[in-house]
């Protein structure tokens, strides 16, 4: 009668722990659903931003423009991750591909605490942390961009990169390590040609029309894209951190959909062999007062 009293107990154990992951995929599914949208809409505006940037350098002389200057000072390495765990491997895998191409002695700034903790065992220099919203305001990144601009042109810092968990689809998540600063031409061309743009060829250098002057257009278009180009790098790490977590939960629910069939199967045995037992016990005293 213990045996399946215990067994009860873990049935009962296992359905409220599946009621509970059940929830979080619904909410981390309805997340998901508005970061997917987000990360997706924003991709050819970052793209279009690279190419008029990839245009513009052929019209100037961009050695002068600060964010696009190569000069000495620390690697920075920002490491956008989440605040919260329950999204499968994410984290561990951006970690771990981030330790491999990060420079050797980089300083980290992180978005997301989640690492903050992996950083310190492995004796990292940790200069900032910051934690956001969910939905994304703008106005939380000002301070990330004022702080990674600013070291640059004071030169602090040589070059600044970027780890990231990109969005592909609701199943695959890739981790990313890129360049932010300085810009350079090949991965502007790259992007550019990602969204569609016609960069070789007779309409490799095609006209614009340009007002004010080219300069003072790159001195307004380059802080706009390293902005937006944090923005898009956020909204997909968002669209990832939701997707792996609904991928997880769903997993988790499932698991407990099995462990509760398997357990149900072992309690009507467990019950089976109990009524059988009893019956023979009734069978036996009866046979015994023949």
């Amino acid at each position: 009668m213990g045996n399946l009293r215990d067994i009860r107990r873990r049935i009962k154990s296992v359905k409220n722990t599946s009621q509970i992951t059940r929830a979080m995929q619904m909410v981390a599914s309805a997340k998901m659903r508005r970061a997917q949208d987000q990360a997706v809409k924003g991709r050819p505006y970052i793209r279009a931003l690279a190419e008029v940037l990839y245009h513009l350098q052929d019209e100037i002389d961009t050695s002068n423009s600060p964010l696009m200057q190569t000069h000495g000072g620390a690697d920075l390495v920002l490491l956008v991750n989440t605040d919260r765990g329950l999204c499968g491997g994410l984290n561990a895998n951006l970690i771990k591909m981030t330790r491999e191409h990060a420079p050797e002695n980089a300083h980290y700034i992180t978005i997301g605490r989640k690492l903050n903790a992996a950083l310190a065992k492995w004796n990292e220099r940790l200069e900032a942390t910051w934690s956001l919203t969910d939905p994304l305001s703008l106005l939380e990144l000002k301070p990330v961009f004022d702080f990674i601009v600013q070291k640059f042109k004071a030169e602090e810092y040589g070059r600044v990169f970027i780890a990231f968990s990109g969005f592909v689809n609701t199943m695959v998540q890739k981790p990313i390590f890129r360049q932010l600063l300085p810009i350079e031409a090949e991965p502007l061309m790259k992007m550019a040609k990602a969204g569609g743009a016609a960069l070789d060829g007779e309409n490799a250098h095609k006209q614009f029309l340009l007002e004010p002057s080219p300069s003072a257009l790159l001195d307004t278009i380059l802080p706009l894209y390293v902005f937006h180009g944090l923005v898009q790098i956020v909204l997909e790490a968002r669209a990832s951190e939701h997707s792996a977590r609904m991928v997880a939960m769903k997993g988790a629910t499932e698991n407990a959909k099995n462990i509760i069939d398997g357990l149900t199967l072992d309690y009507n045995k467990a019950r089976q062999t109990q009524i059988t037992n009893e019956l023979l016990e009734i069978t036996t005293a009866m046979r015994a007062m023949e």
